[in-house]
C-alpha cells in the first residue's frame, strides 16, 4: 500500500489546530474533538482507509463505529497498550507493525506532511470518555467492499506466507527468466498468461498453472479476456485448492516463519499450549489485519486447529492457515 494519495490533503489540513476546549459540545460528548483527530490522522491514513472492509476515515460515523469505540484499537485511558498508537509508532504486533507503511508517522509530522503528533493522539485517547448510549449507525454509502482480484490474490499470499517465486520455478538454467517457466510439479502454481516470461504458454510439469488463474478471475490481455469480478464456484474452488497447497509449502519451507512465528511442529496444545494460543492469533493479525475477538480465536482454535492436531500439527497448521486465507476479510478489500 501506498501513501501518496494519503499525502494529498496535506495542504488543507496544516493549519489544524487541536485544543482541549473543543471536545465537549451541548450534549457534553467529544464527537468533534474524535473529528478533529480522524481529520488530523486523515492526511497519513485516508489513502489505505476511506474505502475497502476498513473505510475507518470515510465518515466521522466511519471513525467513531469502526476505530474510536473498538477496544481493539483504542483503549480509552491507556494509550500505550493501543493498538493505534503502537502501528503509529511502528510498535504494533503482526504483519502491520507500523502505520502507514513506507515512512514512520513522526518523520511525517517532521516534515509537515501530517500536524498532529502522536503525542496528541495519545492525550486524545487519554481523555475519551466511553462512547455514547447509542452511536450513529454507519452509512451504508460509506462502505465500498470488493474482492481481491487475481493478481492481488497471487501476489498477496507469496508476500504472507513468506514465499517467493523461485519457490514455485525451476531456476537451474541461467537464463530462465528469459525462457517459458519450468514449473515445479505439486506446487499448485498459479501465473497470469500474459506476463512475461512465459507468455508463450510452454509451461512444463504443471500446464494447468495459467487455468488457475484464469479460474480465480485473472484477465488475459493476449487473448482479450477481462477480470471475473464476481466470486463464483471456480474463484471458490481455485482458492481453496490454492490456500491448501500454499500454506503447506509455507509450513515445509525451511527457516520460514511466516506460519509458525512461535512454534515449531514438536509444540503441541498439550506441551506449549500458551505458544500454540500466541502462534494462532499472530497469524491470524498476520493474515487479516487485525486481533481476532476471543470468541473467534476460540472457534479457530477447538473447530480447526484442534480436530486436525489429532493427525499432526502439521496438518493442523495447515488447516488454520488455509482456513484464514478463505475468510471473507481476506477475500475482500
Amino acid at each position: 500500500m501506498s501513501t501518496l494519495r494519503s499525502m494529498l490533503g496535506a495542504v488543507a489540513l496544516t493549519s489544524l489546530a487541536l485544543s482541549a476546549s473543543a471536545c465537549k459540545d451541548n450534549n457534553g460528548n467529544c464527537a468533534s474533538r474524535n473529528d478533529e483527530i480522524r481529520l488530523g490522522l486523515a492526511p497519513a491514513c485516508e489513502g489505505c482507509h476511506i474505502t475497502g472492509n476498513k473505510p475507518f476515515f470515510a465518515s466521522l460515523t466511519a471513525f467513531e463505529n469502526g476505530l474510536v469505540y473498538d477496544e481493539r484499537y483504542v483503549k480509552p485511558g491507556d494509550p500505550d497498550n493501543s493498538m493505534l498508537i503502537q502501528m503509529l509508532e511502528g510498535t504494533a504486533p503482526g504483519s502491520y507493525p507500523q502505520m502507514p507503511p513506507g515512512q514512520p508517522y513522526g518523520e511525517l509530522v517532521a516534515n509537515g506532511r501530517v500536524t498532529l503528533s502522536i503525542e496528541k493522539v495519545k492525550a486524545w485517547i487519554r481523555e475519551l470518555p466511553p462512547p455514547p448510549e447509542r452511536l450513529e449507525a454507519p452509512e451504508p454509502e460509506a462502505f465500498n467492499v470488493r474482492r481481491l482480484s487475481a493478481e492481488e490474490m497471487v501476489v498477496s499470499l507469496m508476500e504472507q506466507l513468506g514465499l517467493t517465486l523461485e519457490d514455485f520455478v525451476s531456476t537451474s538454467d541461467p537464463d530462465w527468466r528469459n525462457k517459458a517457466y519450468v514449473v515445479n510439479g505439486g506446487k499448485l502454481f498459479l501465473w497470469p498468461g500474459d506476463w512475461a516470461p512465459g507468455i508463450s504458454g510452454e509451461y512444463v510439469s504443471d500446464s494447468r498453472s495459467v487455468e488457475r488463474f484464469d479460474a480465480l478471475g485473472g484477465g488475459n490481455s493476449l487473448l482479450y479476456r477481462k477480470r471475473d469480478v464476481s466470486f463464483g464456484p471456480s474463484a471458490a474452488q481455485t482458492l481453496v485448492q490454492m490456500s491448501q497447497a500454499w500454506c503447506a509449502r509455507a509450513v515445509d519451507k525451511k527457516g520460514n516463519t511466516a506460519v509458525l512465528r512461535h512454534v515449531t511442529l514438536t509444540d503441541t496444545s498439550s506441551s506449549n499450549p500458551d505458544a500454540v494460543q500466541k502462534n494462532l492469533r499472530t497469524l491470524y493479525l498476520r493474515m487479516l489485519g487485525q486481533p481476532p475477538s476471543e470468541a473467534e480465536a476460540k472457534a479457530l482454535y477447538e473447530q480447526v486447529y484442534l480436530p486436525l492436531e489429532a493427525q499432526n500439527t502439521r496438518l493442523a497448521w495447515i488447516g488454520v492457515c488455509a482456513s484464514l486465507v478463505r475468510h471473507p476479510l481476506w477475500i475482500t478489500y
